[in-house]
Parts: structure tokens; sequence; C-alpha cells
């Protein structure tokens, strides 16, 4: 973080958890639900979908949307072979017509609208020694990286923290298939798969920053997409200050630090091999 941002941290005692509608990333949550696919696309994977549940009923259809687990379960009572065959038929001729379930999809859409500014999210990083994460996040090596530390006796939040996968193919829910199997869930269990796809994997570009997330809700008192939640003092294990800080940043920062009594201070630097140097100050 940049060395103002970290003034605030040390002097409130609290992080930010932002909405995804603030990331800097337009490519990291997904703003809207659409994904390139057309409704003739969901339509055919729907029709797939809806033939392989008949064909090879599931063993627990406690998850299918109402209307799907009640042709689901007709046909696992046990239907005449002619009567499937018909069934199988008129979901494929269904199929050819397109009929649209532009309804279905726009619940979703509307759904996802509707949680994006309410859901809260912290970000985290395995290590302070990514210099892109410098240049970026802590205003090109002139900020603070702030390291938190595991503790059950405070509840620590970060104990809840899950890394982000960097998946060579994208999930699921981007593809049309992906889509259709959604369509025939019940939309809470939908909605929760669309979270975890869209909060926990990011594209492999992205991998350099080993990322970590938590995620929470927005609070009734909330004015803004954000939440500033607190964390106890014995939390902070260490302040990283970075090789480009000016003076002034660096003191005041250190002052700050000095409040939080597991707290190493430590300075960063560029060593020759171009590599970071971390020298713990002893304050």
């Amino acid at each position: 973080m940049s060395a103002a941002t970290a003034r605030c941290v040390l002097q409130n005692g609290t992080l930010r958890w932002s909405s995804p509608i603030l990331f800097n990333d337009p490519f990291d949550v997904p703003r809207e639900l659409s994904f390139g696919l057309s409704p003739e696309d969901i339509v055919r994977g729907l029709a797939s979908r809806m033939i392989d549940l008949i064909q090879q009923p599931p063993e627990s259809t406690s998850e299918l949307e109402s209307k799907v687990r009640l042709i689901v379960e007709t046909v696992k009572s046990g239907i005449s072979e002619e009567l499937k065959n018909e069934l199988l038929v008129g979901i494929e001729e269904e199929a050819e017509t397109h009929r649209p379930v532009g309804v279905s999809m726009e619940a979703f859409r509307e759904m996802w609208r509707r949680l994006l500014p309410d859901f809260r999210i912290l970000c985290l990083t395995e290590s302070a020694a990514h210099a892109a994460m410098w240049y970026h996040y802590a205003d090109q090596y002139r900020g603070v990286a702030i390291e938190f530390r595991c503790d059950d006796r405070f509840d620590s939040a970060w104990l809840a923290a899950r890394p982000v996968s960097y998946p060579a193919d994208k999930p699921s829910i981007y593809t049309a298939a992906g889509w259709a199997e959604l369509l025939t869930l019940e939309k809470e269990i939908a909605l929760s798969r669309i979270l975890e796809a869209a909060t926990y994997t990011k594209a492999p570009d992205w991998s350099y920053e080993k990322e970590w997330r938590i995620t929470s809700s927005r609070r009734p008192s909330d004015t803004g997409p954000f939440t500033d939640y607190g964390f106890h003092r014995e939390e902070v294990s260490a302040v990283y200050l970075g090789p480009n800080m000016s003076e002034a940043d660096r003191a005041s920062v250190t002052s700050l630090a000095g409040s939080y009594p597991a707290a190493r201070l430590v300075n960063v630097s560029i060593g020759m091999s171009r590599e970071f140097e971390f020298t713990a100050t002893g304050g």
C-alpha cells in the first residue's frame, strides 16, 4: 500500500475490504454475467445437460431446480422407454427452435448486479518480495507492506483466507455447458458456484501475486462500496518500509508502527543482485 494508506491503517487499526466494483482490474471479478455467450449457445447446452440428466440421473437431485428435479425424479421412479424417448426428442426439438432462456439468464444477472456492491473482499499476498506488487500497489516502491499473523487468541480473520488459483483453462461458468448446468440448479446454489469461480480464480498472468482472499458482506451502517474492519494490534507482525520511501514518510510510519507490540520494522532495499534485501531495524 502507499505510505498514506499505511498511516491510515496503522492509526485506525483497520483494513479496507472492498466491493469488486472498486477493483482496478476489470478482468477480476466480472461486473456482468454475460461471458460473451449467445442465448442459442445456452439453449443447446441446456438441451445437452437435460438429456444427460435423463439418460444418467444423478443419485441425489437435492441441488436441482424444482422443475428439473421433478422431471429427473419422475424418470428415476421408472418410465417406459417410449415415454423417455419422446421426452428426449421433445428436448432436442426445443433446442432446434431456440426456445429462449433469457428470463433465467437475466434473473442470474440481476442477482449478480445486486450482490456485487454489497460483496466485500480483502486481498492478501504470501510474500513481501514481489517487485511487481511493490510497483503497482505500493506507490512504485515508495510505500509499505504490512505483514499479519494468524492468531487463534484473536480469532484472526486471516484464518479464513483461501488461495486464489490461476488455471490455464477458464472455469466452466465461462462456457455454454457451464451456464447450462447453472440453469438446472437452485438459484442460490448456482450463484454460490458463480461466486466461487469469480472470486477465487484469476488468469495465469496474475499468478505472480500469489494472492489469498477473504470475503464478507456489507454492514448495515456502510455508506459506500467498502467496509473498514478492525484487527488486533498483536496481529501485525511486521511493517516493511519501501526502498524509495521519503524520509518524512519513513519517520511517520515508523512512529505509528511503534504502537504495535509484535511488529518488526524491516527496511527494504534493492541489492546488487537485483533482488530485494530485507533488514530488520530493531525498532
